[in-house]
C-alpha cells in the first residue's frame, strides 16, 4: 500500500486563527489587554476586603515611621534665644510640642505662625541644627507706651501691637501713658508729641485721644495742653516756646487751648478766675478813690 504524503494545508479553523494572529488590534489584546485586565481584577478584588486594606496601611505606615524615627533624625532639645524668662515660660506652653519627635513631623511654618501669635513676639526663626537640637531665635517687642483702654490697660510697641495687658498702672513703670478712643491704633503719632514734650517731661502725666481726631497733653494739676486736629506736634511746640517766654504752664491754669491756629486762649482754674475778679475789684475800687479824691 502507497504512503500516503499529509496535506500541507492548514485545517479550516487553523487557518482562521492565523489570519487573526495577523491582526494588530488582536495581537495588541492578547498581549497587554487580557494580562492587564486579569491583573486589574484580582487586584480590584484584593483590596475590596477592608481588613487588607488596613493592613496595607498599617504597613506602609510603619515602614515610613521605622526610617523617619531612625536616630539621627530626631530632634530632642529646644533651645530659645532672644527671649527673656517670662516670654521662653510661655513660648513653651504655647508650644504644640513633645520632644523628642522627628523631623520629618515638624511642621516649622505652622510653629512659627503659632508663635508670632504670642504678644511679645514680633519675629522668630526657627532651624533644625546638628545634633537633634530646635532652635528659636525670637526678636521681642519693645514696650513704648501704656494705653488705658475700655478693656484694660495694655503695654503698646510703637507701632500699636500690643506687648503685654497690665492689672494695673503701677506695673507700668516709667513708660508713658496714652487714653482715649483710638489712641492704639496712633501710636506713632503719640510717640512724636512725647518726644516733642520733652523738656515738660518731669510735669507730663501722658496725653488723651478726644473724638479719635485729636490730642491732649495732660500735666500734673490736671493743665491740658488742648492741640488741633492737625499738625499738633507744631501746636505743641509753639506752646512750649510761649512757656519759656511767659512760663505760662506754671501758672494756675486749667487749660491751653491751641485748637485756633492764629489764637491761643487761656483757660483758668476756679480759684484763679476768683482771684483774677478780686483784683479787678480792688483796682476799680482804686480808681473811683483816685477819682474822688
Amino acid at each position: 500500500m502507497a504512503n500516503v504524503k499529509p496535506d500541507p494545508a492548514p485545517s479550516k479553523w487553523r487557518y482562521r486563527l492565523e489570519r487573526l494572529w495577523l491582526t494588530p488590534l488582536f495581537r495588541a489584546l492578547v498581549r497587554t489587554g487580557i494580562p492587564s485586565f486579569t491583573l486589574v481584577f484580582l487586584f480590584a478584588w484584593y483590596i475590596n476586603d477592608p481588613h487588607r486594606i488596613e493592613a496595607i496601611r498599617t504597613g506602609w505606615q510603619n515602614a515610613v515611621d521605622a526610617v523617619q524615627d531612625r536616630p539621627e533624625f530626631m530632634v530632642g532639645l529646644l533651645r530659645i534665644e532672644g527671649a527673656g524668662q517670662q516670654l521662653q515660660a510661655d513660648i513653651q506652653e504655647a508650644l504644640p510640642l513633645e520632644l523628642p519627635i522627628s523631623r520629618f513631623k515638624l511642621d516649622l511654618a505652622e510653629l512659627r505662625a503659632e508663635l508670632e501669635k504670642l504678644d511679645p513676639v514680633r519675629s522668630v526663626e526657627l532651624r533644625i541644627k546638628s545634633g537633634g537640637v530646635l532652635l528659636l531665635r525670637v526678636t521681642e517687642r519693645t514696650p513704648a507706651v501704656v494705653w488705658r483702654g475700655e478693656d484694660g490697660i495694655d503695654v503698646l510697641d510703637a507701632e500699636g501691637h500690643r506687648v503685654a495687658t497690665l492689672d494695673s498702672l503701677d506695673a507700668a513703670g516709667a513708660l508713658p501713658l496714652i487714653s482715649g478712643e483710638g489712641a492704639a491704633e496712633v501710636v506713632p503719632e503719640a510717640l512724636t508729641l512725647l518726644r516733642s514734650a520733652d523738656p515738660i517731661r518731669d510735669r507730663l502725666v501722658g496725653l488723651v485721644r478726644i473724638g479719635d481726631r485729636r490730642w491732649d497733653v495732660i500735666l500734673t494739676g490736671g493743665t491740658r495742653i488742648l492741640l488741633p486736629e492737625v499738625a499738633p506736634a507744631a501746636a505743641l511746640d509753639r506752646a512750649l516756646a510761649m512757656h519759656e517766654a511767659r512760663d505760662v504752664l506754671s501758672r494756675d491754669i486749667a487749660a491751653l487751648d491751641l485748637r485756633l491756629p492764629r489764637r491761643a486762649t487761656l483757660r483758668l482754674n476756679p480759684g484763679a478766675v476768683a482771684e483774677l475778679k478780686r483784683m479787678q475789684q480792688v483796682q476799680r475800687l482804686s480808681y473811683e478813690e483816685a477819682e474822688d479824691g
